[in-house]
């Protein structure tokens, strides 16, 4: 086994969200990959272990539990395999796949020259599970510590929802950039209200001159609070596309209020009814793991 630990999200070379990646040369029992991932102490550490050329084995691990799908640490682990040129391309965007218990999902890594630029993600088939109103909105004001009022999106019809693209979040719109960076979590409520709705947690956002920013708080899987998140801005993304908000490519700014500023790049479209969405962005190596 050997690793690393990287930022995926990266914007202007800084920030992003830290993850660890770990090859592994054979299976590993889910015991030891737990203790890892608690001894790495990062929001998720993914486990690859290689099919063939073109398939991969992934597992991912918080400090805490095993989830099924978690979009930072995939951009970390296909940037790693392209770096060590386990993947490998010129001047091209390969096109690998990840096995993960939200299913076989397709992978796109991009080369200038022979160095990994930039990875997408394909996700799960949205589905919005449920539009929440009255009590629950109550409660979401309450463990976020805003006014009911400042739920909501300035001149379009939006609820909170409960979205997945692999992990179910709650996706709730907020009036403003400043209602956004000034929210005080409640983390003990929001832990609370996560294990009542069946979620990962809240995904919070707002609009401003169509750029789109977020805050992501999941303290019922040991996340306070992240400064990058794939699947759940692919669930916003998706949400945005299907209420005919977006046209399905955005941008998205996360992170600011933590001075830990990422991008995440949502692409999403539809053919045949059937949609289709990515995340991507770029990755950093922090430092190496070895065992």
């Amino acid at each position: 086994m050997y690793g690393a630990v990287l930022n995926s999200f990266t914007y202007e070379n800084s920030g992003g969200n830290g993850a660890g990646v770990i090859i592994l040369e054979h299976e590993i029992p889910d015991s030891e990959k737990q203790k890892i991932a608690g001894e790495i102490g990062l929001s998720e550490t993914a486990f690859i272990k290689q099919i063939d050329e073109t398939h991969f084995d992934v597992s991912f691990f918080t400090p805490l539990c095993e989830v099924e799908l978690c979009g930072h640490a995939t951009i970390a682990a296909f940037f790693y395999l392209g770096h060590e040129g386990i993947i490998n391309g010129l001047n091209e965007t390969k096109k690998v796949y990840q096995r993960t218990k939200a299913g076989m999902l397709e992978i796109e890594v991009n080369f200038k020259d022979s160095i990994p630029q930039y990875v997408l993600m394909q996700q799960s088939q949205p589905k919005i599970y449920e539009e929440l109103e009255g009590v629950d909105v109550t409660k979401i004001a309450k463990s976020l510590n805003i006014e009911e009022r400042q739920i909501g999106l300035e001149g379009h019809d939006i609820k909170s929802a409960i979205v997945s693209t692999g992990l179910k979040d709650i996706i709730i719109p907020v009036k403003s950039r400043d209602v956004l960076n000034n929210i005080q979590a409640d983390l003990n409520l929001i832990e609370d209200f996560s294990i009542e709705k069946g979620v990962v947690g809240y995904h919070v956002y707002s609009m401003e001159r169509n750029q789109f920013f977020a805050r992501n708080f999941a303290p019922a899987v040991g996340i306070n609070e992240e400064c990058a998140t794939g699947t759940s801005n692919g669930a916003l993304g998706s949400l945005l596309f299907m209420k005919k908000i977006t046209h399905g490519i955005m941008e998205v700014i996360q992170g600011e209020s933590m001075k830990q500023k990422s991008l995440i790049f949502v692409q999403v479209s539809e053919n045949n009814h059937i949609m289709d969405v990515r995340v991507g962005g770029k990755a950093s190596i922090l430092k190496n793991i070895y065992f």
